[in-house]
């Protein structure tokens, strides 16, 4: 059994390890700051439409 549990925290390290390692030396980090600012964007332009459909029927309707 103390085998086991051995094994299991050994285990344990090793994916620490190799995520830290992936962060830090193999994450596409440009890719998702490409990404976010694309979703940023697109999300601004869809909330600016939506704003200025809601307040052109507003202006219309006085």
């Amino acid at each position: 059994m103390e085998n086991i549990i051995w094994g299991i925290h050994m285990a344990a390290l090793r994916i620490l390890e190799v995520r830290a390692a992936y962060c830090k030396h193999d994450f596409e980090w440009d890719n998702l700051k490409r990404l976010s600012f694309k979703m940023v964007s697109e999300a601004n332009t869809k909330l600016m439409r939506d704003y200025v459909l809601e307040t052109s029927h507003a202006e219309s309707d006085k």
